[in-house]
């Protein structure tokens, strides 16, 4: 395969690699992989005119047409140095991709607005956290075996750190070891983030403007009486937490579900399923009554998606009451009333609940076990008349199910950034649904969320180091 790099003067270059270089060149683009390894030679091949000259690997700079071989091992890389007759030097990277790095692929079909693309591709093997560039190069990547954990939203926290979550296989977190870790970009382990008196979930982890963060965590009871919803007379429930943590892990406030959220609010689809039945022992096994899987601040209130709710709701931090709820069962006082959107349900199954500068609330609807298409809506919450317009909706043609996961983000400019759940496929589309990128992640992989970064926030330079760094540590 020979790519057409884009020399700065008049001149042409055509570079090919072996093993193959991924992904399909772009003559904008700097950063590709080769499955290349340790004692196996990377062939770099070159074909150079007027007057272009290039260097290989800090090789001495050539032109014409030559092939040089470089012996790079797993998250090496070599840098080709292309200088023009004017003097003008460019560089591209390639770096050495793990062979069980899942396949992908990626298609663009006009100018994304996001630099970068945060995901924690997920096979049966295990996992990696990884970092996508807008032309679909994997330029950061940590591996995780399923021996260990598989990774769990994944994100750049607002203080330029990488944080994702430890999934130990359970339908939610409900495993003593599990912790959010919280990484630099050259692999050390800053900090494991766990929440106090019960085990930290997965599912969510969002960092507060003051530094805090806000963890998610279940609380178990027994003996609750569910007789008067059609369940046991004594049965084991997990109330749902949400504790604000400081950066030396002190809990300074805390949300729980009992006093605040009926049982009698759980959609029946989700509480007659076997609430962890195979997944622990019996003994710690019980009914998962809201199932969070995003919390958001939203300056004196948090945001939160509660999957077994089918519902997103408000909370006041200053009294723990509901401001309001949207979807799921009527409770007087919390429920909107829906304008412009008559689905029904309003909302089944869904993730990723958001709010926006512009007060605006956006949530992946998985429209999970319904005839509906999956997709991201957007609505204008009224608190002063009680209602919630919908003003937008996606959905994606290729996507007819999303049974799980997912996330939904919009950016500046207004594209939207989706993860189209258990498929593994996330798009970047504009207001009007067009896709403009979509990066489709290999058979039986997928990732939970990703989480889009603009331009400027993350330098290009900052992932190359920290891998290079990883490289020579030796860290997966």
């Amino acid at each position: 395969m020979y790519l057409i790099l884009a020399a700065p003067a008049l001149g042409n270059v055509q570079l090919s690699t072996t093993p193959r270089l991924a992904p399909s060149f772009r003559p904008v683009a700097t950063d590709y992989v080769s499955r290349c390894r340790a004692g196996h030679l990377l062939r770099v091949h070159v074909q150079a005119s007027d007057g272009d000259r290039l260097a290989v690997g800090g090789h001495l700079e050539r032109g014409g047409t030559f092939t040089t071989s470089v012996n790079r091992g797993t998250g090496q890389s070599v840098t080709v140095k292309v200088r023009s007759p004017k003097g003008t030097v460019t560089r591209y990277y390639i770096r050495c991709l793990p062979r069980g790095f899942p396949d992908w692929t990626i298609r663009r079909h006009g100018a994304p607005q996001a630099q970068w693309y945060v995901a924690a591709p997920v096979t049966g093997s295990g996992g990696y956290v990884a970092i996508f560039d807008a032309y679909g190069a994997p330029v950061w990547w940590r591996h995780i075996t399923s021996s260990k954990y598989f990774p769990w939203d994944a994100k750049l926290l607002d203080n330029g750190l990488l944080a994702w979550g430890e999934n130990f296989g359970g339908h939610f977190g409900w495993h003593k070891k599990a912790a959010f870790e919280v990484r630099t970009f050259d692999g050390r382990l800053v900090r494991r983030i766990r929440t106090s008196g019960s085990p930290t979930d997965e599912h969510d982890l969002e960092q507060m403007p003051n530094g805090d963060v806000l963890a998610l965590t279940y609380r178990r009871r027994g003996n609750v009486n569910l007789s008067p919803y059609g369940g046991e007379p004594h049965a084991t429930v997990f109330d749902a937490e949400i504790q604000e943590m400081t950066p030396a892990g002190k809990v300074v406030w805390r949300w729980n579900s009992r006093n605040h959220i009926s049982p009698s609010e759980t959609s029946r689809r989700w509480w007659y399923d076997p609430a962890h039945a195979g997944e622990y022992p019996p003994a710690e096994r019980g009914y998962d009554l809201l199932h969070m899987n995003s919390v958001q601040p939203d300056g004196d209130g948090i945001i939160v998606s509660a999957r077994t709710l089918d519902a997103i709701f408000r909370i006041d931090r200053a009294t723990g009451k509901i401001d309001w709820k949207l979807g799921g069962s009527y409770v007087p006082g919390e429920s909107l009333t829906v304008l412009n959107d008559s689905s029904t349900p309003l909302l089944r199954g869904q993730h990723d609940a958001r709010v926006w500068p512009d007060g605006t609330v956006s949530v992946f609807d998985n429209r999970s076990y319904t005839s509906g298409r999956p997709g991201a809506e957007r609505f204008r919450i009224d608190p002063i008349t009680r209602t919630a317009t919908l003003i937008g909706r996606i959905t994606e043609p290729d996507v007819p199910v999303a049974l799980c996961c997912g996330s939904a983000r919009r950016l500046a400019g207004g594209d939207w950034v989706i993860s189209w759940a258990s498929t593994g496929l996330v798009t970047e589309q504009t207001p009007s649904g067009v896709v403009v990128l979509a990066l489709q992640l290999g058979p039986n992989t997928d990732s939970y969320r990703a989480q889009p970064i603009p331009p400027g926030r993350l330098a290009a330079s900052a992932l190359r180091r920290g891998m290079d760094r990883m490289a020579a540590a030796r860290r997966p």
